[in-house]
């Protein structure tokens, strides 16, 4: 059997946990398979292991993905609905009224994964402070990303949201910012999220803190 991988301190952990107010970041893809979790992911290990955040991951979706996660890495603590790394825990299957009690506990950033739908999902994403919307950077996959900002422009400062394309040319998000109308970025490449990449840090810090 393949040994598990374990996730990994960042070079430049820093010990001091923020003084600053809670965040709350809602993720939601332009449809399936944009990579809404493993950029959720980034973000929090982002959060927990080089900002010292004591950091929330819900998992507000019906995709299961969290019950993989947990079986793909050691993690230094397991329970019945989440697993922890340091200052990092996981939660499975969130349901809306569980949303509420995690908020309520002492976590300095909290990161909810609403999968792709927004239907569901709008009065909870709509509730935190960043949005976060995951397009796919293939041809045919910006005729979905235009339709889901068609299908939420009637929303009050959806024109704030923040859109990001994995590994997005940059020429291809000039011309999406243009077209679009909306604050587009190429999120750059990270294969592993719980691993540390200066340029995934540096972007998170620039667009975030």
């Amino acid at each position: 059997m393949p040994m598990k991988n374990e996730p990994m301190l960042l070079n430049k952990l820093k010990e001091k946990v923020s003084t600053k107010s809670r965040k709350t970041f809602g993720i939601i893809g332009s449809h399936h398979g944009v990579g809404v979790t493993h950029t959720g992911l980034m973000l929090a290990f982002y959060m927990g292991e080089e900002l010292g955040r004591k950091t929330a991951y819900l998992e507000c979706n019906c995709h299961h993905d969290f019950s993989l996660i947990q079986t793909a890495y050691d993690w230094s603590k397991v329970e019945k609905a989440s697993f922890s790394f340091r200052r990092i825990t996981c939660y499975r299957e969130v349901s809306e009224n569980r949303i509420a009690d995690i908020l309520g506990e002492h976590y300095d950033c909290v990161v909810l994964d609403f999968g792709t739908d927004i239907i569901r999902n709008r009065n909870e994403f709509l509730r935190c402070d960043t949005k976060i919307v995951i397009g796919g950077r293939s041809e045919w996959d910006h005729c979905k990303l235009d339709r889901f900002i068609k299908s939420v422009q009637t929303i009050r400062g959806s024109e704030s949201w923040t859109y990001l394309i994995p590994y997005a040319d940059p020429k291809m998000i000039i011309r999406l910012r243009r077209e679009l109308n909306r604050r587009i970025y190429s999120l750059p490449f990270w294969a592993e999220p719980t691993l540390p990449k200066k340029t995934v840090n540096r972007f998170f810090n620039e667009l975030f803190i």
